[in-house]
């Protein structure tokens, strides 16, 4: 393994140092470091015995620099400075700045339309959210990311906050032939879109009280193919009612029945990168009042 200069650089005592020189004296250099004056003590002292050098006096209740501190002085101060400035640009960053990962639809469909008024609430214009609109259930986090949003069975029992309820509804695109509500005998000779995440025989339960032979066009597995599918004319899907919503008030989209079906709650939680980020904990607060008031 090759030696590393900045795997022996000494940080800490180099702090110590240029605190000391600055303000001369070791109870103040401790009290804006937050540590006690011994710790500073032992700083300089393990500081000059790496350098072979002395490095500061005692003059009455203070010090002051010896000749080959006074030398370097004026450069370590102006580097610690730079130090100081540079983490507080990537501070302002990371306070400037949210990663999102939540699932296609609520993505899409409701948080989207949300970030003007987070930003208000949060009082931050310039705030940057990085989204990713491919959540799925259990799978592995993005190490980039503070919050998440999925959908759950039971948002309490996986942790999360709740934020609303998910429903499913039956929609075909404008311009299909099926009456509206539709019959059990009408949905039987269409070619219905499937989709992993939702079950026509839920939904015939909950609309007619038994689930007649169907007959399936396609799989899909994206809530979001289903939705685009079902826009194109493809057959009727079961699809989420926030997801449909707009495109209904548009007239794209028509629902078949007012019967809906539960798919589980909306749950938004911070990762572990997320929990020591003040800003993503207040996002969380943010986000789960604009649900709470259904905006």
């Amino acid at each position: 393994m090759s030696h590393s200069l900045l795997r022996d650089l000494p940080l800490l005592e180099l702090l110590a140092l240029e605190a000391c020189l600055r303000l001369g004296s070791l109870a103040r250099a401790a009290d804006e470091l937050s540590v006690t004056p011994s710790a500073i003590s032992h700083r300089i002292r393990q500081l000059e015995r790496t350098l072979g050098i002395a490095l500061l006096e005692r003059r009455g209740r203070g010090v002051v620099p010896s000749a080959a501190a006074a030398a370097c002085q004026e450069a370590l101060s102006a580097r610690v400075a730079a130090f100081r400035a540079a983490t507080q640009s990537l501070r302002d960053t990371a306070q400037h700045q949210l990663h999102i990962d939540v699932t296609p639809v609520l993505g899409v469909a409701w948080l989207t339309g949300r970030l003007a008024a987070l930003r208000r609430l949060l009082d931050l214009p310039r705030l940057r959210v990085e989204m990713s609109t491919n959540r799925l259930p259990g799978a592995p986090i993005d190490p980039r990311t503070d919050i998440i949003i999925e959908l759950v069975a039971d948002a309490t029992a996986a942790g999360m906050r709740p934020l609303f309820a998910a429903r499913l509804g039956a929609y075909a695109a404008a311009g299909s032939a099926l009456a509206a509500p539709v019959s059990a005998e009408a949905l039987q000779g269409q070619a219905l879109l499937r989709q992993t995440s939702a079950d026509w025989a839920d939904w015939c339960e909950a609309a007619f009280g038994h689930c007649p032979p169907l007959h399936y066009a396609v799989t899909l597995d994206d809530p979001l193919s289903a939705l685009e599918a079902c826009l194109a004319g493809t057959g009727p899907a079961l699809l989420n009612t926030l997801a449909a919503a707009p495109y209904v008030a548009s007239g794209q989209l028509r629902a078949l029945h007012p019967a809906d079906i539960d798919a589980g709650v909306y749950g938004i939680a911070l990762t572990e990168r997320g929990q020591l980020k003040p800003l993503a904990r207040r996002a969380v607060e943010a986000l789960v009042a604009l649900a709470a008031e259904g905006r």
